[in-house]
């Protein structure tokens, strides 16, 4: 079966709040993989509590292990935050792939 590797341009690494002790969280990296990120939409947005931030979209091969609230930081240092519901899975002809609605806020 295609994959949509070839489509890709950036190394993204794939971070998600793990337990690291008892009282403790972290974020660990998860995975790495090869993505298209473009804007979803052409301005900022208001996030949450006065934070603006823009949207984008991101896809990326449908084995990839992500979830909503994971942390992505791309190979230019621009980190994401994949929104709640904003990994599905799709499929175009015999291309199975992940569309990931990311937003940007640093």
């Amino acid at each position: 079966m295609p994959r949509i590797t070839h489509l890709t341009n950036k190394q993204i690494f794939i971070t998600r709040l793990v337990a690291s002790g008892v009282d403790k969280m972290s974020f660990m990296t998860v995975t790495s993989a090869m993505s298209h990120i473009q804007p979803a939409i052409d301005s900022n947005r208001a996030i949450a509590d006065g934070v603006f931030g823009k949207q984008f979209r991101a896809y990326v091969d449908g084995a990839i292990d992500v979830q909503a609230g994971d942390q992505i930081r791309d190979e230019d240092n621009n980190r994401y935050t994949v929104v709640a519901d904003g990994a599905s899975r799709r499929q175009f002809g015999t291309f199975d792939y992940k569309m990931l609605i990311l937003e940007k806020t640093k």
